[in-house]
């Protein structure tokens, strides 16, 4: 014969859920994340490298989202901090090139001088307007040299200092003589260095 137990059941009572509310309590982050495992190192070069192309890819996705949020006045303020770069300024190359022309007084400096030369050749009487124009065309030579010469030192400098060169020297240079020639305060990103700081 089976004796009964004295001690009573539990009543469970049905706690109605809140209007709005979804009924069950939120899962803590740890238990949706779950535990970290231990992290090892990477055992080749190509398993190092797979690993850091996809931390940067991440870092550029995060970047994305937060540049998407900035107002033109942000934007334009982290562009001239350097925060921001645009294509063409991105790699070591284009900063040291960047650096180069910062810290050095070159002839692509007085480029924008020679547009109202222009203007003012073609404005000027036939007999000595064909002087002005040889002289200006003398001069921009002049300044396809020099980029040339500033292209073939900035990627010198770049293979000696990082093992390795974006570009060739003519593109470097024309990169360097885009930059030069332009007033510092309109420079972006704004210059890093002083006139005649070594380097």
């Amino acid at each position: 014969m089976k004796r009964r137990s004295t001690t009573p059941e539990p009543v469970v009572e049905d706690v109605p859920a809140k209007a709005g509310g979804k009924g069950r309590p939120t899962p803590k982050r740890r238990d949706i994340v779950g535990a970290r495992g231990p992290v090892t190192a990477p055992k080749t070069r190509k398993e190092a490298y797979a690993r850091q192309k996809e931390l940067a890819k991440r870092q550029r996705s995060a970047a994305k989202v937060s540049r998407a949020n900035m107002t033109p006045a942000q934007r334009r303020a982290a562009m001239r901090s350097g925060e921001i770069l645009a294509r063409r300024d991105q790699g070591e190359t284009r900063r040291l090139a960047r650096d180069y022309v910062d810290s050095h007084r070159l002839f692509s400096n007085y480029l924008l001088v020679l547009f109202p030369l222009m203007v003012l050749s073609y404005a000027a009487p036939k007999s000595w307007g064909w002087l002005v124009q040889v002289i200006v065309l003398a001069v921009f030579l002049a300044l396809l040299v020099e980029w040339y010469l500033v292209g073939r030192r900035i990627r010198s400098l770049a293979l000696e200092r990082h093992g390795e060169a974006q570009g060739g020297s003519l593109s470097i240079g024309f990169y360097a003589g885009s930059r030069a020639y332009l007033p510092r305060r309109w420079r972006l990103p704004a210059p890093q260095r002083e006139l005649g700081d070594e380097f």
